[in-house]
């Protein structure tokens, strides 16, 4: 009598501590998209506490972005290769914890390789931006406008050369195509004059001649200037200072930055462009003009100050209520600042990150602690909040390539819950119907642990904070057969030895003690797999396998406690239904 009491004291303790794991996610299940939207207008901290207790949704049901990135170790100094993997995992962990996606999965796949999955983000741009930004912020001089000029005056020359070479090796193949268009034609005509050959070598002159005109010219006189190919795709905005000191700025349309980009590449243009000089464009666009341009800004390669000092970073806004990222300094960062803006006050500031200029603002007065970094005239507050995430995760030890990016739709997620509800439910129904009928009154009992596996299960896994997937419900769906299997075992031992003329004590007594040998073993063998699974997998894996695990301990647990309490009570019957 008393192990039958510890029984359902147990039992009664583990529902009521279930009821209570699992109660944010029956909430949250149960709303409807209406509620939520409400709750998310009028109580939206209480709705993410909400979602962050309850059982989480995988990539493949409620939708996201799978990201592969590749770490470029042999870009780096082979002193920093080690580790720098694991580095970059921990910069990009901060980042996405800055964007507030919930449970994320973000683990390394072989030597060089970083898996990032976004369940429930939507906005790939934006994530792929940050994730795979390096976020090296420093800080550098603009060049002089007489230097500037005298660089692109050098530029247009050397450009200038090129475009005429290329001009002249288009013409000469144009030439040489005519040439042997008009052989081919004249060989035609020589040996088809009773068809009206003439007229046939008129007509295909005449296409020969218009198609080399347009041969090799998609690039046409019209839209290089042959003098000042370069500089002429520039147009000058001055920055101005209280001592009257103009500093260069130019500003490119969004058409011409590649054809730029592509002459700024050219060996010879690089060898013109002095060694402490760089070509930098603005991070990005603006409509000036109604035109959609670029800001382009020749800047000194040395730099001045880097973004590892800056402390205490956070968002901002300006008085005139434009985005800013304000900052602080303290110690060598501090004296390094405000020696830089000291030396420099009336000089413009350009503030780059990762090769790309965020603004370039004026140094007024000599900074010592409390710093800005000015957004651009174009910067919304999602890029003060970009920038403000990556500064505080700081940059990655080394660049990275996207080599994989798939966007995962909520429709797709939707239909998958949907597919595997119906599905499990199904197949849950025919099982405990099966039971039911084939063991009777035995059958339903164990329908009763069946129905107390899947319910501990779930609370299990919410009160882990475990991630659901398809996988995860194949787990579940997996479970069930195991828990069946336990009780089967146990009813059939119970069978045998009725038919033995056993009463129906000793019955109960002899078939849950010898059955326990073959559960025991079975479900060790399953654990062990699980655990292998959950070591050794990743992502949707390790989900079937937490879900496997925790369902397999759990069934144990159904078989001998709760169904065996059951089962105590009918010791004392004559006959058995089962």
């Amino acid at each position: 009598m008393s192990s039958q009491k510890w029984r359902l004291g147990l039992t009664v303790i583990l529902i009521v501590l279930a009821c209570i794991a699992f109660w944010d996610t029956f909430r949250l299940w149960t709303m409807s998209g209406d509620e939520k939207q409400q709750m998310q207008a009028e109580q939206p901290d209480e709705l993410l506490d909400l979602q962050q207790s309850a059982i989480r949704l995988g990539l493949d049901l409620q939708g996201g972005i799978h990201v592969v990135l590749r770490v470029k170790t042999e870009e780096v100094d082979e002193a920093a290769r080690d580790g720098a993997v694991d580095r970059a995992i921990q910069v990009i962990r901060n980042r996405v914890d800055g964007l507030g996606v919930a449970e994320p999965v973000i683990q390394k796949q072989g030597d060089d390789r970083v898996i990032v999955d976004l369940p429930g983000y939507t906005d790939p741009e934006r994530a792929v931006e940050l994730i795979g930004q390096t976020a090296v912020l420093e800080f550098k001089l603009l060049e002089t406008i007489d230097n500037a000029n005298l660089i692109l005056t050098r530029i247009d020359s050397v450009v200038a050369e090129y475009e005429a070479r290329q001009r002249g090796d288009a013409a000469e193949a144009a030439s040489e195509a005519q040439t042997e268009s008009v052989d081919k034609t004249a060989e035609m005509a020589a040996t088809d004059t009773e068809t009206g050959g003439e007229d046939i070598l008129a007509e295909l002159m005449g296409d020969s001649a218009a198609d080399s005109m347009d041969f090799g010219f998609d690039e046409g006189l019209d839209v290089i200037d042959d003098e000042r190919p370069f500089s002429s795709k520039l147009e000058l905005s001055l920055y101005n200072n209280n001592t009257g000191t103009n500093w260069p700025g130019y500003t490119v349309s969004k058409d011409d930055r590649q054809r730029l980009e592509r002459w700024l590449s050219l060996p010879e243009v690089q060898r013109v462009i002095p060694i402490d000089d760089q070509f930098a464009f603005s991070t990005r666009s603006s409509i000036r003009n109604q035109r959609e341009v670029y800001d382009l800004y020749i800047i000194k390669r040395k730099v001045q100050f880097v973004g590892r000092y800056l402390e205490n970073i956070r968002i901002g806004r300006n008085e005139y209520g434009k985005s800013q990222v304000d900052f602080q300094l303290s110690g060598d960062g501090a004296a390094r600042f405000a020696q830089l803006t000291g030396a420099n006050i009336n000089k413009p500031l350009a503030i780059v990150l990762d090769d790309k200029v965020e603004s370039a603002p004026m140094i007024s007065s000599k900074i010592r602690r409390n710093g800005t970094i000015t957004m651009g005239s174009s910067a919304t507050m999602e890029d003060a909040i970009n920038l403000e995430i990556v500064l505080k995760a700081g940059s990655l030890p080394a660049p990275v390539e996207i080599i994989e990016k798939n966007v995962v739709g909520a429709t797709l997620g939707g239909d998958s819950i949907r597919k595997g509800f119906y599905s499990s439910l199904i197949g849950l129904l025919i099982v405990l119907l099966y039971i039911g009928v084939y063991y009777r009154l035995s059958g339903f009992i164990a329908d009763v642990g069946l129905i107390f596996n899947i319910f501990f299960l779930l609370a299990v896994m919410a009160g882990l904070g475990a991630t659901l997937t398809m996988p995860g419900i194949a787990g579940i769906i997996l479970t069930v057969g195991i828990s069946v299997d336990s009780n089967i075992l146990i009813f059939e031992r119970i069978r045998e030895e009725l038919r033995t003329g056993k009463t129906v004590r000793a019955s109960i007594d002899a078939g849950y003690d010898r059955a326990f040998v073959a559960i025991l073993d079975s479900h060790v063998t399953t654990l062990i797999t699980a655990g292998a699974l959950f070591l050794f997998g990743s992502g949707p894996i390790r989900g079937f396998a937490v879900t496997l695990f925790w369902g397999v301990t759990i069934s144990l647990y159904t078989a001998y406690v709760i169904t065996k309490a059951i089962f105590d009570i009918r010791k004392g019957y004559k006959s058995l239904s089962i």
